[in-house]
């Protein structure tokens, strides 16, 4: 998602492929990217940010996408025990 320059063609294509079958949209994305293809604004964005950057093609791409959820799938993990001194 991250370095689509067409992004809005792109999720209206993907709407209309589709949505005969039923069909679900899943996308996804890392923190990781080439700065070099990546777009700007995702660049300058948090991971907050890149959630309401794709919910916006989504949204505006306006060809009625239904039940669009977002979930953070990253596995949280404790921190180790800190070592006592001494």
């Amino acid at each position: 998602v991250d370095y689509l320059t067409q992004p809005l063609d792109v999720f209206r294509e993907m709407h209309r492929v589709l949505k005969d079958d039923g069909g679900v949209a899943l996308i996804s994305f890392s923190n990781r990217c080439f700065a070099t293809k990546a777009i700007n604004v995702w660049l300058r964005s948090d991971d907050i940010g890149r959630l309401s950057i794709v919910a916006s093609y989504f949204h505006y791409s306006g060809v009625g996408w239904r039940d669009v959820v977002a979930l953070d799938i990253k596995e949280r993990l404790e921190a180790p025990p800190r070592p006592s001194p001494g």
